[in-house]
């Protein structure tokens, strides 16, 4: 299964703040709920995860204010690796500091930084093992670590771990929301996504029935379709597409497809010009090597028949450079044995 399907509905989704609003709301302490003007909310540009990891993760960051008016920073981190990262709690702090470092740097003239909550969506198979908190990570012995404790770096994250997250509570979350955890959370296990969405014709209705859910339905079942491309229970799932959404679900086959298609070209091409760019670099690290080399035994040549006779001139400098590799070889062959120059240059 390929991460850049889940990264894709990941983005696609939650990267619009109307969804974020309903993916967060649920999750999030009550009193932060009710703190926040859910209004503000918006989407903050530049990824923390690192270079090394974008293959495995998606960020997303968004901003909102406190009803007071104050500036708060929620940082939403996409899990969705096969097994728990232990080291979760780390990461999160690396990436915390670096939307400090650059909210600061924008903001010189404050005097204090804005919080951040860490939330963390989990749908592996695993049970998340992971600890909660970043002191956890901390080799301190049990005995001195309550001296310690005031001294050391201590926050948790929010985990909203839909693998166990009864389906009946991720349908009560918001429409477009919804859906996505459900397919999310069945993704793996095609026959339970088949059943899953028959109990849930009244949910993709629901999502398609704004401008904004219609979108984020293509994009969901684009994800689906990816997902069950190449297992027995595609053809199970699109009968379910049209049995529930109606004459609409050829178009939204048609559609999926045609994107796929198009993504495919276009992986195809990157592909190709990748290639295209390291058979060039192979190529001309060759090309050099083979000229260094050709160019040593010139010059080679060209010393050894100054060793031997006194007439080599330019003439005779510019017929070597103008040589082929094979000439080259034959004129090295006759420098002991070849009595005249005149006689070492012959065709």
């Amino acid at each position: 299964m390929s991460t850049t399907s889940h990264d894709g509905a990941f983005k696609a989704v939650l990267g619009q703040s109307e969804h974020a609003r309903g993916a967060l709301q649920p999750v999030l302490p009550t009193a932060v709920v009710e703190a926040l003007d859910w209004s503000t909310l918006m989407q903050q540009p530049g990824s923390f995860v690192d270079p090394d990891l974008r293959s495995l993760h998606a960020d997303l960051l968004f901003s909102a204010n406190w009803r007071g008016g104050a500036e708060a920073l929620v940082y939403v981190l996409f899990e969705h690796q096969s097994t728990p990262d232990r080291w979760m709690s780390f990461r999160l702090l690396r990436y915390m500091v670096r939307i400090w470092e650059r909210w600061h740097k924008d903001h010189h003239e404050a005097t204090a930084l804005p919080p951040i909550v860490p939330v963390v969506l989990y749908h592996g198979d695993e049970r998340w093992s992971a600890a909660g908190a970043f002191d956890a990570l901390l080799d301190v012995p049990e005995a001195v670590r309550p001296a310690l404790t005031e001294y050391l770096v201590r926050f948790a994250y929010v985990l909203d771990n839909l693998s166990e997250i009864p389906d009946d509570r991720l349908r009560a979350r918001s429409p477009t929301v919804a859906l996505l955890a459900l397919c999310f959370k069945h993704a793996r296990r095609g026959a339970q996504l088949v059943m899953v969405l028959s109990e849930s014709g009244d949910l993709m209705r629901e999502v398609r029935r704004t401008p904004a859910g219609r979108q984020a339905f293509l994009v969901i079942w684009r994800y689906v379709s990816v997902v069950n491309a190449e297992t027995e229970h595609h053809p199970a799932l699109t009968a379910v597409l049209e049995r529930e959404i109606g004459p609409e679900a050829k178009d939204i086959i048609m559609t999926v497809g045609q994107q796929l298609i198009q993504q495919g070209i276009q992986q195809g091409i990157q592909q190709g010009i990748q290639q295209g760019i390291q058979q060039g670099i192979q190529q001309g690290i060759q090309q050099g090597i083979q000229q260094g080399i050709q160019q040593g035994e010139r010059g080679l040549l060209l010393r050894l028949l100054r060793t031997r006779f006194a007439q080599v001139n330019a003439d005779i400098e510019r017929r070597v450079a103008a040589a082929t590799p094979e000439q080259i070889a034959l004129w090295a062959e006759r420098v002991l044995s070849a009595g005249t120059l005149a006689e070492l240059l012959a065709d």
